[in-house]
């Protein structure tokens, strides 16, 4: 049995990824628990009974399970405040608000759109419609990731200027799932390099390593 206090329950390439960021950039030691999406484990009783909702991910602390990303990020930021997961937040509110609002737009928005472009069967099981869905929504992803490139265009670094947050782990995560799935990111230089950056960041790395031995 592991002595260690945080267990994340994930499955290799979901948005678990974003919560795996958040843990390694907060450097808590933490356990992995595979889940057989594709297998449907996330749909059997043991699982239900620990996340009703059926998702990943899904983050054990000594205090019980937390779910949802935007919530573990919140978690994880006021009780490791160091780690620099959202802006300060003994600093400009409003900067710590535009930081969760672009995390909230990439779980909320973009993140529905990812499922019907790569789980497209799920979201109508006639395969003839299948082509104009995706299309459809690619169409809908390029018109909303409008708004983090031109964010991006004046040259800064990160979403928020200078410094990292998470808000640039969860778009681009989308970002990299979505152009694994047909996105093309020609005309979106910017989104491109955010991408370029944040893959190369070592808690990035961090994360894949951890990933690949789950």
């Amino acid at each position: 049995m592991t002595t260690e206090p945080y267990t994340l329950y994930i499955a290799p390439g979901a948005c678990s990824r974003v919560a795996m960021v958040a843990l390694e950039q907060c450097r808590l030691p933490y356990t992995t628990r595979r889940v057989a999406l594709m297998q449907g484990e996330q749909r059997t009783p043991e699982y239900l009974a620990l996340n009703p909702k059926g998702k990943v991910p899904l983050l054990l602390t000594p205090h019980g399970p937390l779910s949802e990303n935007l919530a573990i990020t919140q978690w994880l930021d006021a009780t490791q405040p160091q780690a620099g997961l959202l802006p300060s937040a003994g600093g400009d509110a409003f900067e710590r608000a535009r930081a969760v609002s672009w995390q909230a737009f990439s779980a909320t928005t973009l993140h529905p759109q990812l499922y019907r472009l790569r789980m497209t069967a799920r979201i109508h099981a006639d395969a003839a419609t299948h082509e104009a869905i995706r299309a459809t929504t690619v169409a809908e992803m390029r018109q909303q990731l409008a708004a983090p490139e031109a964010e991006l265009a004046d040259g800064r670094t990160w979403l928020m200027g200078s410094t990292w947050c998470m808000a640039d782990a969860h778009l681009t995560w989308v970002v990299d799932r979505a152009s694994q799935s047909g996105l093309s990111l020609d005309d979106l230089p910017n989104l491109s390099a955010l991408l370029q950056r944040q893959m190369a960041q070592p808690t990035w790395q961090a994360m894949l390593a951890r990933e690949q031995q789950a």
